[in-house]
């Protein structure tokens, strides 16, 4: 399933959840993160601490 995930071309919906769907559990865990996660300049383990929910 790589190449799947990592295909820039997959942005329907439909397909992405499908993705979602097909991993077994407990592997994908959503998380509210800062938005510093953005930039390759940030670096740190702070990066992974639960954000504020929006």
């Amino acid at each position: 399933m790589y190449k799947d995930w990592l295909d820039p071309g997959t942005k329907d919906k439909a397909d992405i959840q499908q993705l979602l769907d097909a991993m077994p559990e407990p592997v994908l865990t959503q998380r509210v993160v800062s938005d510093r996660v953005n930039s390759v300049r940030n670096d740190g383990p702070e990066l992974i601490e639960p954000a504020a929910a929006p």
